[in-house]
């Protein structure tokens, strides 16, 4: 009888870099060295005060990340060195789809439209552009204004 050893089982593992942006008070993987092929890797991504996570992707390596809401982000080590960038933006930023005044405590918050409507030759509106701007209500008074669909989340 003939034995088969499968050699890959005993090869070095690689490595697992997380890059991520100022907006992030921890960002790390569960192992970064010598990991072997089709270990689990679980990301930990926490966002700094005031920001939260807008993207994670796969910069080098081959993998593909798994979300669980429960879990967060996670991969099965491939063959190859892995490195893993993560992204954050403000989480007060919306788009102010109209103009709005809104009254806290007496005191008048006025919120203006900050989205550009872009025209075609014809006239037709083809885009509409905006980048968000930061709403520094309370998050009851926020919760209204996107449920009355006065401000949408970027």
């Amino acid at each position: 009888m003939k034995k088969i050893m499968y050699l890959q089982l005993f090869a070095g593992g690689h490595n697992v870099s997380v890059v991520a942006d100022g907006g992030f008070s921890a960002a790390s993987a569960s192992s970064t060295s010598d990991v072997q092929a089709q270990a689990t890797v679980t990301l930990t991504l926490t966002p700094a005060s005031t920001y939260e996570l807008a993207s994670v992707e796969v910069l080098n390596g081959g993998v593909t990340l798994d979300y669980d809401p429960d879990d967060g982000y996670s991969f099965k080590m491939g063959s190859a060195d892995v490195v893993i960038v993560a992204k954050s933006k403000k989480n007060n930023l919306y788009k102010i789809v109209e103009n709005c005044d809104v009254w806290v405590n007496g005191t008048k918050t006025s919120l203006q439209r900050n989205l550009q409507l872009v025209l075609g030759p014809n006239g037709a509106i083809i885009d509409v552009k905006g980048d968000g701007q930061a709403v520094t209500l309370s998050a009851d008074i926020v919760a209204e204004l996107v449920k009355a669909g006065t401000i949408v989340k970027v």
